[in-house]
């Protein structure tokens, strides 16, 4: 028999993935629906057939790759199967293929100030609608509580929390405070850092122009650069014995390749070694470039008779999240806000974290602490700590922890999966809280109520693409007063400028 010649296969071009993956949201949620019960049927096939799983796992992997989605990320096979089954599991890895698209307009020239700043007029567009969708299909669901029956409108819950921008803002900014509040009562003194990327991850120069030397590099990979320079610099600090801590604010420059702005707090003694720790690694990565010592690596010591580091922090802060207080935006010719819809539109197509604390507890137990009522807390330590998250007092919270050797860890409560059959999912129940004047480690019940989600009495869901919430059964009412306590990312809704 004859041998036969194989089938000759071509890699498609950037522009033809391009093509294929740019879909409005109605097809795109069209496909979900379809992979989603292709997977589905093959999941009941198996079950009679009593497939190997080694081989119905393989199968799974050739539908990730021929759609170009990447596999759930889990090791159970179970687990695996059920996501791929969700249809909202589909929509989401979809909509990642929307880097794809905006990677094309970068290399067209369409991402630069010249042209649509930070990202391209398509994404922008496709946020925009996103954003509206979601908005009008929180109109139509309440959250009502699983024990008394109380009903929230949604959009309300939404609004007074951090997923309004403005309430995120002034957490962020009081947060900060109180970092820099406790940094001065300890003698420690502030430094605004600034860490650009190599000049060959940049498609455009600051003109405009194309950059000859741009090596392909897109944004998430410029910022995975950037995060490891910083962690490396940050683990080299640590085994010195070096102190820092603070917020990093990461944005992009006009041509969407991003950069870091830090904020960040030391001792006197430490700050010569630690700087220059951070700058090495900084410009390990070609050293030699033009430009490179003056631009990829700078720090200015913030002097508290001049200013503070909120001042210094503030317009990158509001620039990532709704752009209160910009008039206008020095890096392009947008306003304020629409520089701020564009950086954060940026943020959610590049899935980038715009913000980090560093050097500091985390916050989720500030937050659950604040949920207390404060009735039979175990210890002076324990009671002042809570007052402080009353009085949105976050200097006050990390003088007491640290001075008492309050840490916190979460405790969690298993319960049956509302999305996936025969798992089960994690929800936060309260606080395990240890200090040297607890008698015993102390465990705080925080949340004793659970939600659910349902739609609004003569509403109904009318696209399918519009109801990713679904996982609120542990959703419990934000205070509208709960500024200290929350801290998130930025989201806005962007619009042409």
């Amino acid at each position: 028999m004859p041998k036969q010649t194989p089938r000759p296969t071509t890699k498609p071009t950037l522009a033809e993935l391009a093509a294929s993956f740019d879909l409005p949201s109605k097809e795109l949620a069209e496909q979900a629906e379809r992979y989603a019960e292709t997977v589905h049927r093959l999941a009941k096939l198996w079950a009679v057939q009593r497939t190997p799983e080694h081989i119905a796992r393989r199968t799974l992997q050739r539908i990730a790759r021929r759609h170009r989605v990447t596999m759930p990320g889990h090791d159970e096979f179970a687990k695996q199967v059920n996501r791929m089954r969700d249809a909202g599991w589909w929509r989401r890895s979809l909509r990642k293929r929307f880097q794809i698209v905006e990677l094309q307009q970068i290399r067209l020239g369409h991402v630069q100030k010249n042209a649509s700043p930070y990202l391209s007029d398509k994404s922008l567009r496709r946020h925009e609608h996103n954003r509206i969708q979601t908005a009008e299909m929180l109109k139509s669901l309440d959250v009502v509580s699983n024990g008394t029956g109380e009903l929230i409108a949604l959009d309300k819950v939404i609004a007074s929390s951090q997923a309004n921008p403005a309430n995120r803002r002034k957490a962020m900014m009081a947060r900060i405070k109180g970092i820099e509040l406790h940094a001065l009562g300890k003698g420690h003194q502030a430094h605004f850092l600034t860490i650009t990327a190599p000049s060959r991850m940049h498609p455009r120069h600051s003109s405009g122009q194309a950059n000859d030397r741009h090596d392909g590099t897109h944004p998430r990979q410029a910022q995975k650069y950037l995060n490891r320079v910083w962690r490396n610099a940050m683990r080299s600090a640590k085994h010195q014995g070096l102190i820092a801590y603070g917020l990093r604010v990461v944005e992009p420059h006009h041509d969407a390749c991003p950069h870091w702005h830090i904020v960040m707090f030391t001792a006197p003694a430490h700050a010569a070694r630690l700087l220059a720790t951070v700058r090495a690694y900084a410009l390990a990565d070609s050293p030699d470039e033009p430009g490179a010592s003056e631009h990829r690596f700078t720090a200015k010591a913030i002097d508290p008779a001049k200013g503070s580091a909120v001042g210094y922090v503030a317009k990158y802060v509001s620039k990532s999240i709704d752009g209160e207080g910009l008039d206008v935006d020095s890096d392009t010719a947008c306003t304020g806000s629409d520089a701020s819809r564009r950086v954060v539109a940026w943020s959610r197509v590049w899935s980038i974290r715009q913000f980090q604390f560093f050097g500091v507890p985390a916050i989720t137990p500030t937050r659950e602490l604040h949920r207390h009522n404060g009735e039979g807390l175990q210890c002076p330590a324990l009671i002042e700590a809570h007052q402080a998250t009353k009085a949105n007092d976050y200097a006050g919270w990390l003088r007491i922890c640290e001075a008492s050797g309050l840490t916190f860890s979460i405790n969690y409560i298993e319960r049956s999966s509302t999305r996936y059959p025969d798992e089960t999912s994690k929800a936060i129940r309260g606080l395990h809280a240890l200090g040297v004047d607890l008698p015993a480690p102390a465990d705080i019940v925080t949340r004793t109520e659970t939600w659910s989600i349902q739609h609004r009495p003569g509403t109904h869901d009318r696209d399918a693409d519009r109801a990713p919430w679904t996982r609120f059964n542990n959703y419990a009412p934000v205070d509208s007063v709960e500024i200290l306590t929350r801290d998130a990312d930025g989201e806005g809704a962007p619009t042409s400028c």
